[in-house]
């Protein structure tokens, strides 16, 4: 007998639910021992019978049709990119991909980021593997001891709490970000599974974010550093991506000036 097939669906459906509020008109009719909705208040919302949204749940039943996914999203009030991530789940989007990806990084992605000069650009993998770097980038990452992924740098550095100024808030934004990029099906790649169970083994924090799949993270997206030398240095960044490598990412950062 074969492994059996993580409950990605379950895993998503119980993190949302636990993280849904009741409706503030309905009072509880009993005091909850934990937070979020009941799985029942979800079937209801979703107008789908209890004993179905609980096979959900424990991976009995793993192909819920596109009706009852959009009434599921509606009823945990997902986002529109989380409502995508659970149609993933059910229907992963087909991949051409056959053979590793290629780690040579996109020409075009790395002729803007060696042209980028309003702060620092550097080109990852899904795994956040640091494919190249422009000199801004390389002289933010000599200050980690795990320059060469940035999963790494955030959550196993020691340091990184205190270089990033708002890691705390970073750290949640970024764990849902890393989770988008990877998409829902993350057994195909052994080499995220291991390092995911490393960062969890070693980071509870990860652990605690990694196990809410969070999807959208509100907040703004903002990097702020500490600098022995300048102080605190804020910058905003964007990701942009290449038809020809999906799975490679140029992230681009600009310096904020600092408000009067």
């Amino acid at each position: 007998m074969g492994p059996v097939p993580a409950n990605r669906l379950g895993e998503f459906l119980r993190a949302r639910r636990a993280a849904a509020q009741p409706s503030p008109d309905q009072p509880p009719q009993r005091k909850r021992r934990t937070p979020g909705l009941r799985r029942e208040e979800v079937a209801a919302r979703a107008a789908i019978s209890a004993d179905y949204y609980t096979r959900l749940e424990q991976g009995r039943e793993r192909h819920p049709s596109p009706h009852v996914l959009d009434a599921l999203a509606a009823a945990l009030e997902l986002s529109p990119t989380e409502t995508a991530y659970l149609h993933d789940l059910v229907t992963p989007p087909p991949t051409p991909r056959t053979t590793p990806p290629d780690e040579r990084p996109n020409e075009y992605l790395a002729l803007v980021m060696t042209a980028w000069t309003l702060g620092p650009a550097y080109i990852v993998n899904r795994r956040t593997d640091v494919l190249a770097a422009n000199p801004l980038a390389q002289q933010l990452f000599a200050r980690f001891e795990h320059p060469d992924n940035v999963l790494r740098m955030v959550f196993l550095d020691p340091a990184a709490p205190r270089i990033w100024a708002n890691w705390d808030t970073f750290a949640r934004y970024f764990a849902g970000g890393v989770r988008r990029l990877i998409g829902p099906v993350v057994d195909d790649d052994p080499e995220i599974v291991a390092m995911l169970a490393e960062l969890s083994s070693a980071n509870p924090t990860f652990a605690q974010l990694w196990a809410r799949h969070e999807i959208s993270v509100p907040g703004s997206v903002v990097k702020r550093f500490n600098d022995d030398d300048l102080g605190e240095i804020s910058l905003d960044f964007e990701l942009l991506t290449a038809i020809d490598t999906p799975d490679q990412h140029l992230v681009l950062h600009r310096t904020l000036q600092p408000q009067p």
